[in-house]
């Protein structure tokens, strides 16, 4: 009986204490947080290429905050605090963009562009076809500056004139190879390939009066030479223009040579006449032939005239007999290279027309089109109170509706822009 009792006490003092250790370690337990750190990685750096302006974006810092929660405890039963996790994400993304960007040029007016208004009528037909196609093709507006070649040739050079249609080699090849070596005009093309000219023509009736008048040497012939007006005991020649580079060809100068007349030995023989404008001159060649008088005189071709006329050729000295081909030493003239020249500064401010240039092909049909239209239709447009400047325009206008060879010169955008202008026109 004491045993049972004392063993049972014992039991229970044993149970009291078990139970009161596990209290304590609940109670100690419930004291320590719970807590994990969750380690965040560093987001590299990303870099998005395109090209050349850098954009920094600033670092954005997402920050979510520590929520704990306490779990008491129930029956002496230690459980597992569920803690809910701390994230401190911290988003450091450096995007570098070099974009890309297609910026368009500025849109700049396009310049005026001069052409040089050489004095015949080639030249001018074929500023009246250039212009428009420049015009309503490639939207440039134009002008031109008329005059002779020399004074036109310097305003090339200087810039006061931007294109000029007719450059005519041999006669200034001094003066464009000059400016060439300087840097100031460049060759962008050709015109009027097929081409001719003389100091020496006379008209196909005074040669088939006179079979043996066939040279230059029979003008030193008083027979012969007499057939024709004389100036001081001279046969006169009506000639080249002063300021045309073909009149330093007749005449020489100390820079360049003796020219045709002395070089030829004809200075006791003949004297040379300036007739003051190409209109002068075609007037005085188309009244002799009317009148069928003996004149000795200077033209060239692809001209209406030249392609109307009956005029025939006195032999002269080949061009390979003299120094360079040149007519200046006493030659007959070689068939002349006729560029078509272009101020340096152009070639920036409207590149594109150096193809266009390129391109152009005014050929002998061309032009004797073309100007057999104007000769035909100048008098009226005149009495219509039409400059002269506006008759060219009228014959380029022609041309360019009854010929199709330019649609080849030009982009077929431009070739729609002046179809559609031709369109719009009496």
């Amino acid at each position: 009986m004491f045993i049972h009792h004392f063993l049972t006490k014992k039991a229970i003092l044993l149970i009291f204490a078990l139970t009161l250790f596990a209290v304590v370690a609940a109670c100690g337990g419930s004291d320590q947080a719970v807590r994990q750190i969750e380690v965040i990685k560093e987001v590299p750096v990303e870099k998005i290429v395109i090209q050349e302006v850098i954009k920094e974006v600033p670092v954005v810092k997402i920050v979510k905050q520590e929520v704990i929660k306490e779990v008491p405890v129930e029956k002496q039963v230690i459980k597992e605090v569920p803690v809910e996790v701390i994230k401190e994400v911290t988003v450091e993304k450096i995007v570098e963009r070099i974009v890309e960007v297609q910026i368009a040029p500025p849109v700049k007016d396009k310049r005026e562009i001069v052409f040089g208004g050489l004095d015949w009528d080639s030249a001018l037909v074929q500023n009246g076809v250039a212009r428009y196609i420049v015009e309503h093709g490639y939207g440039y507006p134009t002008s031109q500056i008329e005059g002779s070649t020399l004074p036109l040739f310097q305003g090339l050079r200087k810039g006061d004139v931007d294109i000029t249609m007719e450059i005519w080699l041999p006669n200034q090849d001094a003066a464009w190879n000059e400016a060439v070596k300087a840097g100031e005009v460049i060759p962008v093309g050709k015109s009027l390939e097929d081409n001719w000219q003389s100091s020496f023509l006379i008209p196909g009736y005074l040669q088939d009066a006179n079979p043996e008048l066939d040279s230059i040497e029979d003008l030193k012939n008083d027979e012969f030479n007499s057939l024709f007006e004389q100036d001081g005991g001279k046969a006169v020649l009506l000639g080249c223009i002063a300021g045309w580079g073909c009149r330093t060809m007749q005449d020489g100068s100390p820079d360049t040579g003796v020219g045709q007349i002395v070089g030829m030995g004809l200075e006791d023989h003949v004297v040379l006449r300036d007739p003051g404008t190409s209109g002068a001159l075609a007037a005085a060649i188309e009244g002799a032939f009317a009148k069928e008088d003996a004149i000795l005189f200077y033209y060239w071709g692809p001209t209406a005239l030249a392609h109307k006329l009956d005029m025939r050729d006195l032999e002269q000295p080949d061009p390979s007999e003299c120094t360079d081909n040149s007519p200046v030493h006493g030659c007959a003239f070689p068939a002349a290279e006729i560029m078509i020249a272009m101020n340096i500064e152009l070639v920036a401010d409207a590149p594109e027309l150096i193809t266009f240039f390129k391109n152009w092909d005014w050929s002998a049909g061309n032009q004797l089109a073309a100007e057999g239209w104007y000769g035909e239709n100048k008098k009226a447009l005149k009495n219509a109170g039409r400059s002269s400047e506006e008759i060219y325009s009228a014959t380029g206008i022609w041309y360019l509706k009854n010929n199709d060879a330019w649609r080849d010169w030009v982009p077929v955008d431009v070739w729609a822009n002046v179809k559609a202008a031709l369109a719009k026109e009496d």
